[in-house]
């Protein structure tokens, strides 16, 4: 199996799932034009799913890939039929999508769908601009009149819908932020054959780009940010689930990578950022076969200078947001094609601290020779050969300038999870407990309670895991926050340059077995945060290893958020994904789990916090610690089904937004 880049912002991977092809924006108008003196012409394409209000056409063969269909030649959104004879109206909305005075003007569509109309004199581009067709039932198609060549289609109608629900004031809306994203969206194969109705097409569109225009949003919809507080140099490390598939083969794969970087950030004004990648560790070990008992392991490390830069922008709520573009990667029998993708680097308040979990995926197509000279040099969209999807949780950490051991002193919780695969076997463990530091180079190991999931082929395994605590441990750190070693072995960690965040990201293994782990550690409060009405932004990443070797892979959706209602209750409102294999061979299977529940939080202080997420079937936990501020969370996951051992672990961080 190909291993794909970690963070590579130049190779970016989907948060959405959807593969993207070769493809681009259809428009090529001035996107920038802020004032209409003098006439100027508006024109499109308006087009919905057959059976909707469209002709009905019977839709062409297509590839099925990922639980999306795939254009098998170029991006573009296909499964539309144009809407012919029907009546275009330019409007104002106000910031809930309703409309605002008269109408501006109006027009027909053609045989084909297109239509023009003229914008009125001083009626100028805008986010609040729209136009819009209206069918039976009064149902809307809508987009915004950010360009000259405005399309209206159900994906118009999805992306305004997520400007609408994330609370944007479109008017205020930069009309070139709005063009980067729909033509950002063009660029992924989208089908919406067989949507019966609207309605369906727009849940259709969420699962595949719904997370990726979230992303999207709330970068245009906010105010830039000042970069002064936030240059300097970073550390960074992850943690990654992995599934692959391979169609009809039957061979499937279970991996784990881990990568520790090194990065700068460069403040250029009016919030524009540029993120240097200077270097890179990184460990991947995976499982691979036609059944946990037929499988095998592979290992390998790597180490590299890199030195390359990105630009990125920073909102006044703390997103530092990186975009990708579509790649296609080539190597030897085997091609990837990478679409783009928006790494939002979330930042715990007012600190060098960022958190970004990574819903990515990738799709394997069999290669061929296009020039006849020997060697295969392209992607056959015809001879897709599988699926790899990833899940990671990052930490970008700013190095301190001349750390002392004086710095580090009172209680820190830790969190830990560690991943452990050899022939026939995987292990997942999660464990907590608390740290004390000395001020000296020594801290006292805190008694560790934790839990420990197994697969095999004869079924899942379940164990309590608890570790005795050890006092005058010594801890290894040099002047630029780098942990050397920690308990008098080596170690591969960092300290933040405030001296209350502390992160490892270790590995080992070889051919028979692979070793990943990753450690978060907060400093503590003295007594129990206030934590009433705070908005908590979650990223969650977990791992279920099940009975029928099945493997369930959950993570969040970036608008996925917990809100404190009191100091013992909050409310969860946002999406997860859920990718399923069935066995080690299985194929790959994406959903996406819509939810609204309530949690109960026992605050800790300056020990444990727990949250407990009761639902029909079984509960979730959450067990960890809040930081000094209750700006930020870290926290263990586990999952147990009613009545039976818990079968599911993960890592979720819980930082304070001002959303």
């Amino acid at each position: 199996m190909k291993k794909i880049n970690h963070i590579a912002f130049a190779s970016a991977l989907s948060s959405s799932l959807l593969l993207a092809g070769c493809g681009g924006s259809s428009s090529n108008s001035d996107a920038s034009e802020s004032s209409n003196t003098s006439d100027v012409s508006i024109s499109g394409t308006a087009s919905a799913p057959a059976a909707t209000v469209a002709f009905e056409i019977p839709p062409s063969a297509i590839e099925f890939a990922l639980n999306f269909f795939i254009s098998p030649v170029a991006a573009a959104v296909t499964g539309l039929d144009p809407i012919e004879g029907a009546t275009v109206e330019l409007i104002r909305v106000d910031n809930e999508g309703k409309q605002v005075g008269e109408v501006l003007a109006t027009s027909v569509t053609s045989i084909t769908g297109d239509y023009e109309l003229t914008l009125p004199q001083n009626v100028n581009l805008a986010g609040n601009l729209i136009v819009r067709i209206t069918g039976q039932n009064d149902t809307a198609l809508r987009a915004q009149v950010v360009d000259q060549d405005v399309d209206i289609s159900p994906v118009s109608e999805f992306v305004l819908r997520k400007f609408i629900s994330q609370g944007a004031e479109l008017d205020q809306l930069v009309v070139t932020d709005v063009v980067k994203l729909e033509s950002s969206v063009e660029e992924f194969d989208l089908s919406l054959s067989g949507s019966a109705n609207l309605e369906q097409a727009f849940a259709t569109l969420e699962n595949a780009i719904g997370d990726f225009v979230e992303n999207e949003v709330a970068v245009a919809k906010s105010d830039k940010g000042d970069g002064s507080g936030i240059t300097g140099n970073y550390r960074s490390a992850a943690f990654s689930f992995a599934l692959h598939d391979s169609e009809s083969n039957d061979i499937g794969t279970y991996a784990n990578d881990l990568w520790a970087s090194t990065f700068s950030f460069a403040n250029n004004g009016n919030g524009n950022i540029s993120v240097t990648h200077i270097a890179e560790d990184s460990a991947y070990g995976s499982l691979t076969g036609s059944a946990l008992n037929q499988s095998s392991v592979y290992y390998e490390v790597g180490s590299e200078d890199i030195d390359e830069g990105f630009p990125a922008t920073l909102t006044d709520n703390g997103i530092l947001s990186i975009s990708g573009e579509f790649e296609e990667e080539i190597s030897g029998d085997h091609g990837w094609r990478y679409p783009a993708h928006t790494y939002n680097l979330q930042q715990v308040t007012d600190t060098g601290l960022f958190f970004v979990l990574s819903n990515e995926a990738a799709v394997r197509y069999a290669t061929v020779d296009t020039n006849s000279d020997g060697e295969k040099d392209a992607v056959d969209p015809q001879q897709k050969t599988g699926d790899e999807v990833f899940r990671s949780l990052e930490v970008f950490s700013r190095q301190p300038e001349a750390f002392q051991n004086s710095d580090l002193t009172g209680t820190f919780g830790r969190v830990y999870i560690e991943s452990w695969i050899a022939g026939g076997v995987t292990e997942l463990a999660t464990e907590t407990n608390i740290l004390s530091f000395n001020g000296d180079g020594t801290y006292d190991y805190g008694q560790v309670s934790g839990h420990q999931i197994g697969l095999e082929s004869s079924g899942p395994t379940y164990s309590v895991l608890s570790e005795s605590p050890e006092a005058d441990q010594p801890m290894v750190i040099a002047t630029n926050g780098d942990i050397a070693s920690a308990g008098g072995e080596p170690a591969d960690g960092f300290i933040n340059d405030t001296f209350n965040f502390m992160a490892f990201a270790e590995a080992e293994g070889d051919q028979y077995n692979a070793e990943t782990s990753k450690t978060l550690l907060v400093k503590l409060p003295e007594t129990a945060p206030t934590v009433t009405g705070n908005q908590y932004r979650m990223l969650l990443t977990s791992m279920k290893l099940g009975s029928g070797e099945d493997f369930l892979m959950s993570s969040s959706k970036f608008n996925t958020f917990l809100t404190m209602t009191s100091e013992t209750t909050g409310a969860i409102d946002g999406a997860f994904f859920e990718v399923r294999k069935s066995g080690l061979a299985g194929d790959i299977e994406v959903t996406t789990d819509t939810v609204e529940t309530q949690a109960a939080v026992s605050l800790g202080g300056a020990g444990k916090t727990s949250i407990t997420i009761a639902g029909s079937d079984g509960t979730t936990l959450l067990d960890g610690f809040f930081n000094e501020e209750a700006s930020l969370g870290i926290f263990t996951l586990k999952w147990q089904e009613t009545n039976e051992d818990p079968d599911e672990l993960g890592l979720a961080v819980l930082i304070k937004t001002s959303e």
